[in-house]
Order: structure tokens, then sequence, then C-alpha cells
């Protein structure tokens, strides 16, 4: 009976009823890239660009010298050139002490911490701005008229006058060693928010006392889009305030 039963199954679902064994058949691994993949290298970060320095000091120089001059002959009845000569002295001044704190926040510790030996020849110039600052102070006096002030942009014009040039022949080339630029080569953020309300004019103060191939230089250094600025109303506005101060 039992096997008529197991017939019936067999006929009715068309298979054995008897397990039999199959080999196993592993899936076939993914084949292994032989490929090698290269580690990233951070791209580095370039070398400070002084130019924008030497267009600085140069422009510095060539200010407060034109400053001195003028003051020396000013005529304190011509009201209009003596305000536009108090007002060309104060952004001239605003330049230097927004260039003295670029390099006492930032240039010089850098070069300090790069080279331990050069820390002296770091003070020294500290200690020289602070010998500028009082200059400056009796510079920017405006309770004392601009004729009386002259001889003081004098001495403030000699006085930054030997200091941008040492500053370029001894700190110089150790910036150039242990100071590093931005990654895209550009005015660091920073900078731009000390320059603030000035950024106008104290681009424009670049421009105007670059050669031809340094102010491609600064052009490619002044935050995107100050360019096209520069050139629609910057550059005019500055040239303006000069000829107003200087009659030329």
């Amino acid at each position: 009976m039992a096997g008529n039963l197991l017939a019936s199954v067999r006929k009715t679902y068309g298979m054995p009823l008897r397990c039999e064994a199959r080999p196993f058949h592993a899936p076939e691994a993914a084949p292994v890239s032989t490929t090698t993949v290269s580690p990233v290298t951070p791209t580095p970060t370039p070398a400070l660009d002084l130019t924008p320095g030497y267009v600085a000091h140069r422009g510095l120089r060539e200010e407060l010298a034109r400053l001195a001059e003028v003051t020396r002959h000013l005529d304190p009845v011509d009201i209009l050139r003596v305000r536009a000569v108090e007002e060309h002295l104060a952004l001239v001044l605003r330049f230097l002490r927004a260039h003295h704190r670029e390099e006492h926040t930032v240039l010089y510790p850098w070069v300090r911490a790069g080279s331990p030996r050069a820390a002296r020849t770091v003070s020294a110039f500290q200690v020289d701005h602070s010998a500028l600052e009082d200059t400056m102070r009796r510079a920017a006096d405006t309770s004392v008229p601009l004729r009386d002030r002259s001889p003081a942009i004098g001495r403030l014009y000699e006085q930054v006058a030997r200091h941008s040039l040492a500053e370029e022949h001894q700190l110089f080339p150790l910036m150039r060693r242990h100071v590093r630029g931005t990654p895209d080569g550009r005015m660091p953020t920073r900078t731009v928010r000390v320059w603030g309300r000035d950024l106008p004019a104290f681009v424009a103060f670049h421009l105007h006392h670059a050669t031809d191939a340094e102010r491609r230089r600064v052009l490619r250094w002044i935050p995107p889009g100050a360019a096209l600025l520069w050139r629609a109303g910057w550059r005019r506005a500055y040239e303006r305030r000069r000829r107003a101060a200087y009659g030329s």
C-alpha cells in the first residue's frame, strides 16, 4: 500500500521524492583591481609675492615727500587747498598705519617663528614702528596749522624712507623664505577687513605707484572685481584727490 502511495505522489508531482546530493559551486570572486591609487598631493601654498610691499613703500616715500613740500609753501588763506591737503595727508597716514598693522600681526610673527635668529632684527623694526607712530601723531595733529606741521611731515618722510629701505634689504629676504601667500595668490581676507572703507583708495594707492609690470601683479593680488571697479572709478577718484592736494 505504501508503494502504491509513493507511486501516486510521483505521478502527481512528476518528481522523485528522494534527496539527491548536488555539487556546490561557489560564486566567482570579483576580479581584484590592479590599478594603483596615487596619494593626493596637496597643492603647495605659493611663496609670498612681495610686489605689493615694494609698491607700498615706494608710494609712501613719494606721497610723504610731496606732502612735506606742499605743506611748506601752503597758503593758509586757500581754504579749499588746505582741506584737500589735510584729507590726503590723513589718507596717507591711515595707509601707513594699516601697513604697519599687517606687518605687526602677520609678517613679523611669521618671520620670527620661521627664523628664531631673526628675532633681534624683527624687534628692532618693531621699535622703529613705535618711533614712527610718535612722529605720525605730530603730523596728524589738526590743532596745529598744516604749515607748522611741515617739519614733522618732513621727519616722517625721512624716517619712513630709512625704515622701508632697510626693511626691503634685511626683512624681505626672510619673508620670502618664511611667509607663505594665500593659495590663490590674492590679498588675504583679513587685509580686506582691515582696509574697510578705505579699500578703494588703498587699491588705487598701490596701482598709482606701480610700474606697468608691477601693476599686472597687483591686479592679480587685489580682491576679485576690484580691478574692474578701479578702472571704472577708483583710479580717477584717487587722481582727483592728488590734483586737489598737489595742484598737478
